[in-house]
């Protein structure tokens, strides 16, 4: 009989949302590997003397290697020995003295090896389709559509609107914006720009955020257009308004074209003091998930994917998910990706909502061997939450499969019209 950790282990998967370069997808050096940023606030958590510096060569990563020990016990950790055991042949247990000197060589040798990153991903990983985090200002990156397909990432937009974003929507779409209908012009161009290379946009609120449920028109929001054309500061509410405003025309254009939103609750950032390169916390915003609640109504025939790094948001999310057909739920971001929140937000998902509704991975990493991390992280978990809920007479074993392989892939193509 097939088990669930098999079937699991098996599947192909669709990664909706991560930082991979499509061009230099593999590490540029040890640092992508072993001090991937979940990493180094783990071990500026447990006392190392990192600075706010980045740490540029092997001397430099020297004083850190004992507090490597400290962190042994981290979901995060357990997905780096993953990576460096199963992709790289080693033995380790962790990173000491003894051993860096072969792990930072052995990084070091796959150093800009792109057919074997596209191997972690295609094969190890088994990834099928990849969605890369666009930026709307920056060109079009060349991309194997093959794998891959793209988000458009808002926040060069969207919330802190500033002259330069302004100055640079202007400059990109070549038109000069001076009114509301420029702005509508610049994103009818912008869209069009990305139509075929896109089947996201991707909108990151902080727990604080306000402008959500504005809505003004071009008259409100015409002198704060002018002021920042024109290289001037706004006040909050005025930047409230012209942020509400682009985004109801960034929601009208995603309805228009098809394209999911997704969006990102949860994070707060940057907090002075919090360690870096994160600088973030989580924080609880019940109303703002209200707020998105009501954006969902608005657009009935636009579909939300929340993806939250707040646990405290699952049980208020997953409500939300049952109560408006176009609200899903996505994977485990952020600060939750750790065994425990994923197990509880795949129980809680699963005993209220269809299967269908639950997108089961993305990896948010940024070179290949992340991906291959984060996916054996997730699918260990994924598979002893199913067997679980098998033991317990909650599922049959078939239902468990079924589920398991819609979760990692079908519902994520599905959701997002990915041809597979």
């Amino acid at each position: 009989m097939v088990s669930v950790q098999d079937v699991v282990e098996e599947s192909p998967v669709a990664d909706v949302h991560n930082h991979l370069n499509p061009r230099s997808l593999s590490p540029s050096g040890f640092q992508d590997v072993l001090l991937y940023h979940y990493i180094v606030t783990e071990l500026r958590s447990a006392g190392a003397p990192l600075g706010f510096g980045e740490v540029k060569g092997f001397n430099e990563l020297k004083p850190i290697i004992p507090y490597f020990r400290r962190i042994r016990n981290t979901a995060t950790h357990w997905g780096l020995m993953r990576i460096l055991n199963d992709l790289y042949g080693l033995r380790v247990s962790g990173i000491n003295e003894g051993n860096v000197n072969d792990v930072v060589k052995a990084i070091e040798s796959v150093k800009g090896n792109e057919d074997r990153a596209v191997k972690v991903i295609r094969d190890s990983s088994r990834v099928r389709k990849s969605v890369l985090t666009l930026n709307p200002l920056e060109p079009l990156p060349e991309y194997d559509e093959s794998l891959f397909t793209g988000a458009l990432r808002l926040d060069p937009l969207l919330p802190d609107i500033n002259p330069q974003s302004i100055n640079k929507l202007s400059k990109t779409y070549g038109i000069s914006i001076s009114n509301p209908n420029d702005i509508d012009e610049a994103l009818a161009r912008l869209f069009k720009r990305f139509k075929g290379h896109v089947v996201a946009v991707t909108l990151n609120l902080q727990p604080d955020e306000s402008f959500i449920t504005l809505k003004p028109s071009g008259s409100q929001i015409q002198p704060y257009l002018g002021t920042l054309t024109k290289g001037g500061v706004v006040n909050p509410s005025g930047r409230d308004l012209v942020a509400s405003y682009l985004l109801r025309r960034i929601l009208d254009n995603a309805g228009e074209n098809g394209l999911v939103v997704q969006v990102m609750l949860g994070a707060k950032r940057p907090v002075p003091g919090a360690s870096p390169p994160d600088y973030a916390v989580t924080l609880f915003n019940q109303q703002q998930l209200m707020q998105v609640m009501l954006l969902a109504s608005e657009y009935p025939n636009v579909k939300f994917d929340l993806i939250i790094t707040e646990p405290l948001l699952n049980h208020a999310a997953t409500v939300a998910a049952k109560n408006y057909p176009n609200i899903y739920l996505n994977g485990y971001w952020w600060y939750s990706m750790y065994h425990d929140v994923i197990s509880s937000y795949i129980r809680i998902r699963l005993q209220m909502l269809p299967y269908t509704k639950i997108g089961g991975f993305f990896s948010d990493a940024y070179v290949a061997d992340w991906v291959y991390g984060k996916v054996k992280l997730i699918k260990h978990v994924l598979a002893l939450t199913l067997d679980d809920a098998v033991k317990a007479g909650y599922l049959s074993s078939d239902l468990a499969i079924e589920i398991a392989e819609a979760m990692l892939y079908s519902n994520q193509l599905e959701l997002y019209g990915i041809k597979a």
